[in-house]
């Protein structure tokens, strides 16, 4: 019973060390680990329950309800501690509870050269050193190359996911009949070793596909930001242009203006003269193009949307101190900003009235604070301070501020929705 408990306690911890490096995390810190070690607790007990007071431990209902129900749990607290959209997280912990069984089998068959009683304590302390050692390499791999590329992509493209999970279910079915014919049998054919072999390259070929798939939704994503971009640049040339057209209507002007002044002063109207030229000034600061900060992509996003807020009667207020030597990109700058500020209009049109939007940009220390508020329609649910129903928009904002390990929160309270993020450059 010692053996078996120990060995459960170090399953699952590693279990635990690898949820931790795969998720995003939903919770603080401290929350977090709570339900880690309240998980460790009902997996180690629902498995001594299955195996030693309801079953005989090699039975076959141990062995079944044992791994479906230590499944099941898992299962829950990957999905409940992961921020990650849900289509994502279903394949990571497939995917994970795939490579899991061919560490469990694997990690059996090589200690089966030296122990002809698998359960035994030698043999089952063996078996935890080898699924330990093949865990390191794969956990360095995954960090080191894979990690970026999966926080990276959205979970926008549902039908990609799926169907890689899809195919993921297929191949962990498979491996758990692995399982169970280890723990059942404890035997290990050449047939069943080799069809076990065959099995697990098939797999990893399909892996390499299903990485393939996602590093095209990660172009796909950039592509989608590239063209919003286009889309800010087109708006800062039409202004441009229009800022142009005003210029030189000043400039044709400008004679007239002089000529005035000067007939106003022939004639000794001194405060005419002056109460013209006040006028005159006050024409030109209005006909000025907005400016927000020094950072060029920041102010335009802010510049467009700062018109098009006031074309829709919206009452919009903006400050922000971004200076140009930010390490955050412009593609990251657009991805966050755009959306922040369309859906902040799009939430005042929704509200019924002419709303407000509050736009506050920071750099404080070695961070950006972008904090935004605007009116919002009544019945927005905020879950975990992130909206539930949450569209494409905020799924390439969280993929932009993951970069930099940047946090998102929303707050709703009367009718005012507010949104902070917090990029570490």
């Amino acid at each position: 019973m010692t053996r078996q408990l120990v060995a459960l306690t170090l399953t699952v911890l590693m279990h635990i060390v690898c949820f931790a490096i795969m998720t995003e995390r939903k919770y603080s810190v401290k929350k977090t680990v709570s339900i880690y070690f309240a998980f460790l607790t009902v997996f180690v007990c629902f498995a001594m329950l299955a195996s030693r007071v309801l079953f005989d431990i090699h039975s076959f209902y141990a062995t079944s309800l044992t791994f479906l129900g230590t499944m099941l749990v898992s299962f829950i607290i990957f999905m409940v501690t992961s921020a990650d959209p849900a289509c994502k997280k279903v394949f990571l912990f497939l995917s994970y509870s795939s490579m899991f069984c061919i560490f469990f089998c694997s990690s059996a068959m090589i200690s089966s050269v030296w122990f002809k009683d698998g359960f035994g304590i030698a043999a089952v302390y063996v078996k935890i050193i080898i699924r330990t050692l093949l865990y390191l390499p794969v956990i360095w791999s995954y960090i080191v190359f894979l990690r970026p590329a999966i926080r990276e992509v959205s979970g926008s493209n549902k039908k990609i996911w799926h169907s890689i999970s899809l195919v993921s279910v297929q191949f962990l079915s498979v491996f758990s009949i692995f399982c169970f014919i280890y723990t059942m049998k404890n035997d290990f054919r050449a047939w069943y070793s080799l069809l076990f072999a065959a099995t697990v390259l098939i797999y990893f070929s399909v892996l390499l596909i299903s990485f393939g798939m996602i590093r095209y939704m990660i172009k796909e994503s950039r592509m989608e930001l590239i063209e919003e971009n286009m889309k800010h640049l087109q708006d800062r040339l039409k202004t441009a242009k229009e800022n142009e057209m005003s210029a030189k209507t000043v400039r044709h002007d400008f004679r007239h203006h002089n000529q005035n002044i000067a007939t106003m002063i022939q004639k000794g109207e001194t405060n005419e003269a002056l109460h013209y030229i006040e006028q005159y000034n006050e024409s030109l600061d209005a006909a000025r193009t907005k400016e927000f900060c020094s950072h060029v992509t920041v102010n335009a996003i802010l510049s467009s949307f700062y018109i098009k807020a006031q074309n829709d009667g919206i009452c919009i207020s903006i400050e922000a101190d971004t200076q140009e030597g930010t390490n955050i990109s412009d593609m990251d700058f657009v991805a966050i900003l755009s959306n922040i500020l369309e859906n902040a209009v799009n939430g005042c049109k929704e509200c019924g009235a002419h709303g407000k939007i509050n736009v506050n940009i920071r750099t404080v220390s070695d961070k950006t604070v972008i904090v935004c508020s605007n009116s919002c329609k009544p019945g927005l649910v905020i879950e975990n301070n992130m909206i539930k129903h949450r569209g494409i928009g905020i799924e390439s904002m969280l993929t932009a501020a993951r970069k930099y390990d940047g946090d998102i929160s929303y707050r709703l309270e009367n009718d005012v929705l507010t949104l902070c993020v917090i990029l570490k450059k």
